[in-house]
C-alpha cells in the first residue's frame, strides 16, 4: 500500500482499522514469573507457534504502522512485559518506549505484575511512560496470594511504593473474585477496603475486572474464585450507589458486566458497546495473531496475523468478527452465544460507566450515549 506502511498490508485489514483505532495492547512476551490462577492468558501459550515474544524490530514497526492507522494509546503487556529483552539488558523494552513516546502516541502505559527489579524505575525510557498498572487482587497478602503466588503481594506493593515516590503515574487493575465481596465484621466488602487500600499507598485510580464464566477459554483458569452473575447484580448496584455519591477518596473504574433486557433496550446504542464492532482496539500477540476482542485469548480466533512484513487479513472460519451483528447493537456476541445467563445481558468486559479513561471518555465520547 505504497509507503505509507511498513507492513505489506491487507486491503481488509486497512478498511477495518483505518481512523477507528484508538489503542494498542502488545503482549510482548509470553513469558512470566507467576502464575496466577485467574489468568486468562495461560492457553495463550498454546499457541506460540516455537517463540514466546515478538521480535523488536517487528514490534518497532507494528507500533509504527498502528499509529500510522489512528491508535494514540500503547498499553505493553504479558506474560510480564518486564522480562522482555532482559537477557539484553531491556534495550528492547526501553527502545519502544522511546519509539512510541517519539511517533506521537499520546498516552503509553505498562502493565507490569510488580515483582520486578527496584533499579528498573530508574531507568530514563520508563520515566517518560504516561502509567504504570500494578496487578494487585487483594487488599492483604492473605487474600492477593491466594491468587497470585506467595510473596507476590509483598513484591508488587513495596515497588508501588517506589514508584508512587519516584513520581510516576500509578494505577492499580484488581480482579474482581469471590473473597473479595466477603464482608468485614463492619459490613464492608473487601472490595471497599481494597479501594482504601490504594488510596493508602498514594494512587489516586483503582481499576477493576471481572472474573465470570461466560463459556469462553478463560473459565478454565478461575478456579472457584469467580461469583455468580446475581450475586454481582447486586454487588455493583452498591458500589456504584456509593460512587454516584462520591463515597470513595479515589475514582474507580468498575465493569458493570450485566444488565437487564429491559434496561439495555431503553439505550442499546450504550449499553451495546463492543471492541469488534468499533474496531477501537488491537490486542497483538507472539504467535502473530492480532485480535479485537481479548475474550478470544487462549482461542485460533482473530482479525488478522502478522508474518515476517505482512499483514494478512482473516477469511476464514476463525475471523473473530464473523458471528458480530455489525449493523445492530448487541449484547456482548461472545459471551452470549455460549451460554444464557436468565434475566440478564452480558456486556462488553470494557463497559466501564463513567470512567475516567482516555480512550473511553476522550476518544470514543461513548458516555455521551448513556443515559442522562
Amino acid at each position: 500500500m505504497g509507503e505509507r506502511f511498513r507492513f505489506k498490508m491487507d486491503p481488509k485489514f486497512i478498511e477495518y482499522y483505518d481512523r477507528r483505532i484508538q489503542q494498542v495492547f502488545l503482549y510482548l512476551i509470553d513469558e512470566c514469573q507467576l502464575n496466577c490462577v485467574q489468568c486468562l492468558y495461560k492457553l495463550e501459550n498454546n499457541f506460540n507457534i516455537g517463540r514466546n515474544c515478538i521480535e523488536v524490530d517487528q514490534a518497532l514497526y507494528l507500533i509504527e504502522d498502528f499509529y500510522e492507522l489512528g491508535a494514540r494509546k500503547l498499553t505493553l503487556m504479558g506474560g510480564e512485559p518486564t522480562l522482555y529483552g532482559l537477557s539484553s539488558g531491556r534495550i528492547p523494552l526501553f527502545r519502544l518506549i522511546d519509539k512510541a513516546k517519539d511517533l506521537g502516541y499520546e498516552y503509553v502505559r505498562i502493565d507490569t505484575n510488580g515483582q520486578f527489579e527496584r533499579s528498573l524505575l530508574s531507568e530514563p525510557a520508563m520515566r517518560r511512560l504516561d502509567e504504570i498498572t500494578f496487578s494487585l487482587d487483594g487488599p492483604s497478602a492473605e487474600i492477593n496470594d491466594m491468587l497470585r503466588g506467595k510473596g507476590s503481594f509483598d513484591k508488587a506493593v513495596d515497588n508501588i511504593r517506589r514508584a508512587v515516590d519516584a513520581g510516576y503515574n500509578v494505577d492499580v487493575t484488581c480482579c474482581i473474585h469471590r473473597q473479595l465481596i466477603k464482608r468485614d465484621g463492619n459490613n464492608r466488602m473487601h472490595i471497599e477496603e481494597m479501594v482504601y487500600f490504594v488510596h493508602s499507598l498514594g494512587i489516586m485510580r483503582l481499576n477493576f475486572h471481572d472474573l465470570f464464566k461466560g463459556g469462553i477459554p478463560r473459565d478454565y483458569w478461575t478456579g472457584d474464585l469467580d461469583i455468580s452473575v446475581d450475586e454481582w447484580f447486586h454487588v455493583w448496584a452498591e458500589l456504584q450507589a456509593k460512587i454516584e455519591k462520591g463515597a470513595f477518596p479515589i475514582p474507580i473504574r468498575i465493569p458493570q458486566s450485566f444488565v437487564s433486557e429491559e434496561e439495555f433496550q431503553e439505550n442499546p446504542e450504550y449499553f451495546g458497546y463492543c471492541s469488534v464492532k468499533t474496531a477501537d482496539r488491537a490486542l497483538v500477540h507472539p504467535n502473530g495473531i492480532i485480535r479485537a476482542c481479548s475474550l478470544m485469548i487462549g482461542t485460533p480466533y482473530g482479525i488478522a496475523s502478522y508474518f515476517g512484513d505482512s499483514i494478512a487479513w482473516n477469511y476464514g472460519y476463525t475471523n473473530e468478527s464473523l458471528e458480530h451483528v455489525f449493523d445492530k447493537c448487541t449484547a456482548c456476541t461472545n459471551q452470549a452465544k455460549n451460554r444464557s445467563y436468565g434475566s440478564f445481558l452480558p456486556l462488553c468486559v470494557s463497559f466501564k460507566p463513567r470512567q475516567n479513561e482516555f480512550v473511553w471518555n476522550l476518544k470514543l465520547r461513548w458516555e455521551k450515549r448513556g443515559i442522562e
